[in-house]
């Protein structure tokens, strides 16, 4: 059932990709931007894809704090909480600054470009995973889908840097990949969630039977 739903979404993103860049080829960027801009506006899908990045990325730092949640009575994971609280702080404030524009209100008020806040916000996620971060807190498949978003939010990132704005399709590659890397985010905390709490049955299941085996002797 998770297979044919996980290929459902997968299919229902390309067609979704394959439009909003359809409709800027045949239109122009200026219209186009209605979908991908700040979530104000009358017209049908105004913003939709900010809406659901946003959407993504909040989801991606709750299950982070869900995961974290199951190894709270864990001391020796304690690492691995840290490292899951770490990763639900930036992926709630990346939705945090998507929504409200946070970086492009700092980039304007010291006159940069809003790439560069974006690069701090980058820097400080190495920094986390360079503390907090362990080969042993990923399996292959959620190493995948990390690694995969962070690759897509640096194409974003060289798109926005270094593409002339009025490139053809420039717009929509540049929001897609974006939507992209949030989606493969979201599906690393989901699988790590996921695997979280299939431990955290198993170390449930063996205190029970522990209890059981000590009440067992006692009697």
């Amino acid at each position: 059932m998770m297979r044919v739903l996980r290929l459902i979404v997968i299919a229902g993103l390309i067609a979704y990709s394959v439009m909003l860049l359809l409709v800027e080829f045949y239109t122009s960027q200026d219209f186009v931007r209605q979908f991908f801009t700040d979530i104000s506006g009358d017209v049908p899908f105004y913003a939709i894809n900010t809406t659901m990045s946003v959407f993504l990325l909040w989801s991606t730092a709750l299950l982070m704090v869900f995961s974290a949640a199951t190894l709270k009575d864990v001391p020796e994971a304690r690492d691995v909480r840290r490292f899951f609280i770490s990763q639900a702080a930036v992926f709630g404030f990346m939705g945090f600054d998507d929504r409200f524009q946070f970086h492009e209100v700092v980039a304007d008020r010291i006159g940069i470009g809003d790439h560069f806040v974006i690069l701090v916000v980058v820097a400080i996620e190495i920094a986390l995973l360079a503390m907090f971060g362990r080969p042993r807190h990923f399996t292959c498949r959620t190493a995948a889908m990390f690694f995969a978003g962070g690759a897509l939010f640096a194409v974003m990132l060289a798109i926005d840097a270094l593409a002339p704005h009025m490139m053809v399709l420039r717009l929509s590659l540049e929001d897609l990949a974006k939507t992209w890397s949030a989606a493969l985010f979201f599906a690393f905390a989901w699988e790590t969630c996921t695997n979280q709490y299939r431990l955290h049955a198993l170390r449930v299941e063996n205190d029970d039977g522990k209890e059981a085996a000590a009440l067992r002797n006692a009697a």
